[in-house]
C-alpha cells in the first residue's frame, strides 16, 4: 500500500476542513433560525413593549395558559444560567386571548398586546 504524498495529504486536509466549516455554518444557521423565533414568555412581552415588572408578573400566569409544549433550554440572568422554556410568538398570543387578568395594569397590557396583534 502506497503512502500518500505531501501534496495529496494537504489536499485531503483542506477538503476535510472545508467540509467541516460548511457543516458548522449549516448548524449555526439552523440554530439561529430556530432560536430567533423562540423566546421565553417574559421576553416576548418585553419585545412587544411591556415593562419589566408587568412582563414577569404576566408571564407567571401565562405559563399556565400556553398550549403545546415549549422548547426546554437555558437563559442567562445575573451571570447564572437557569432553566427556561421557550415559546413561539403564536403560542404566547394564543395564551393572551385566553388570559383574563384581574390587575388593572395587566388588563391594560393585555388590551395593548391584543390591539398590536390585530
Amino acid at each position: 500500500m502506497a503512502r500518500t504524498t505531501n501534496t495529496q495529504a494537504k489536499t485531503n486536509r483542506l477538503a476535510r476542513q472545508a467540509r467541516r466549516k460548511a457543516l458548522v455554518a449549516q448548524r449555526k444557521a439552523a440554530h439561529a433560525a430556530h432560536r430567533a423565533e423562540r423566546h421565553t414568555i417574559a421576553s416576548h412581552l418585553r419585545t412587544m413593549g411591556i415593562d419589566e415588572t408587568t412582563a414577569t408578573g404576566m408571564a407567571a400566569t401565562l405559563r399556565k395558559k400556553v398550549t403545546g409544549s415549549g422548547l426546554k433550554g437555558f437563559a442567562k440572568r445575573d451571570g447564572v444560567y437557569r432553566r427556561c422554556t421557550r415559546y413561539t410568538r403564536n403560542q404566547v398570543m394564543n395564551a393572551l386571548t385566553e388570559y383574563k387578568p384581574r390587575k388593572t395594569e395587566f388588563k391594560a397590557a393585555r388590551a395593548h398586546l391584543l390591539e398590536l396583534a390585530a
